[in-house]
């Protein structure tokens, strides 16, 4: 037996229209311009010293169309492959540092309904704004966040626990010792998992890595994406996943893209004060490909990596490894 992740997402309706009423207020040429401006921004690697992604309201505005609803598939893609790891985990209370305008809390609710107590920490005062305009729109734990202005990089170790603690997009806008810093006071205010998610890239996947091996030395067990607690096997390579979304009209007007659906890479890791419910032999790594002779795929298994192959004439074989899909956990190396 084995699981797969999501296939297709959207946006939650209200977050949609949210969006879509702010974006009106203003006209299209400026959130367009700022939408552009902040790909590129966005598409640099960043060590800390640079300013931040979005400031002022126009530049928030173009956060929303352009690398919000990507970033929403991301974090929904990390919290599904981790809900299968706990599946009767039920977290009630959140807490989403460097929060931008709420994607995670969306995320999170849309995945864990039952969150009831919602915090959210943002440096920037225009996406505080926004994220405040939009949850008007949303449900009753949505509407009630608690919004707070602060600077992670000032982070106390000392404060309430949330069941869920948050970092989606944050590591990868921090100079390293403040990561180390904002890592060690996340894991002291989770009381479940803290969810590291940073976007596909090799240098992303690096600050995830390191991350997930401080947490390892600070007791925490892996729920995902890797299925034991070794030191990540990789060399020379890195791990992401996708996660489809279909494209909001304002995202592919923002994106200068006319297809409606995307797959939205990302690098995560999964960490909880608990073990796994149920024990697992890997996850697919990578997307399976195939030729007249052979179909093969890579594996993160509690073995090491495993380069699965199986040769055509193996009608069963080569059907089952050519029919798995990327980011799908394997119970067992017969897939």
């Amino acid at each position: 037996m084995s699981f797969a992740p999501t296939y297709m997402l959207e946006l939650p309706v209200a977050l949609r229209e949210g969006i879509e009423q702010a974006l009106a207020r203003v006209p299209t040429a400026r959130w367009m311009r700022e939408a552009q401006a902040l790909s590129e921004r966005y598409r640099a690697d960043r060590d800390g010293s640079e300013q931040p992604l979005a400031q002022g309201r126009e530049q928030a505005l173009g956060y929303a169309a352009l690398i919000l609803p990507a970033a929403y598939a991301q974090l929904r893609g990390a919290m599904s492959a981790t809900a299968l790891r706990a599946p009767t985990w039920n977290p009630t209370s959140l807490l989403d540092l460097g929060s931008g305008p709420g994607t995670a809390v969306w995320a999170a609710l849309a995945q864990w309904p039952n969150i009831e107590r919602i915090s959210a920490w943002e440096r920037e005062p225009a996406l505080i704004a926004l994220g405040r305009e939009l949850a008007s729109g949303g449900s009753r734990a949505i509407q009630h966040t608690i919004w707070e202005r602060h600077d992670l990089r000032q982070i106390s170790e000392k404060g309430p626990a949330a069941d869920l603690v948050v970092l989606g997009h944050v590591l990868n806008e921090l100079d390293a010792e403040s990561r180390a810093q904002v890592i060690d006071a996340a894991w002291k205010r989770t009381s479940g998992v803290l969810l590291i998610v940073e976007p596909g890239t090799s240098h992303a996947f690096a600050i995830v890595r390191d991350a997930r091996d401080r947490l390892l030395a600070a007791g925490a067990e892996t729920l995902a994406p890797c299925v034991h607690n070794m030191a990540c096997p990789l060399i020379n390579d890195w791990c992401h996943f996708p996660q489809r979304l279909r494209r909001p009209d304002f995202q592919r007007r923002a994106r200068g893209a006319p297809s409606e659906w995307e797959d939205s890479k990302f690098s995560y890791a999964a960490m909880a004060r608990f073990a796994p419910e149920s024990p697992l032999w890997g996850r697919v790594i990578s997307e399976p490909t195939h030729n007249k002779a052979y179909a093969e795929v890579l594996i993160s298994s509690n073995e090491g990596i495993v380069r699965k192959r199986s040769l055509k004439r193996d009608r069963e074989a080569f059907r089952r490894v050519k029919g798995l899909e990327w980011g799908q956990t394997l119970e067992d190396d017969e897939g």
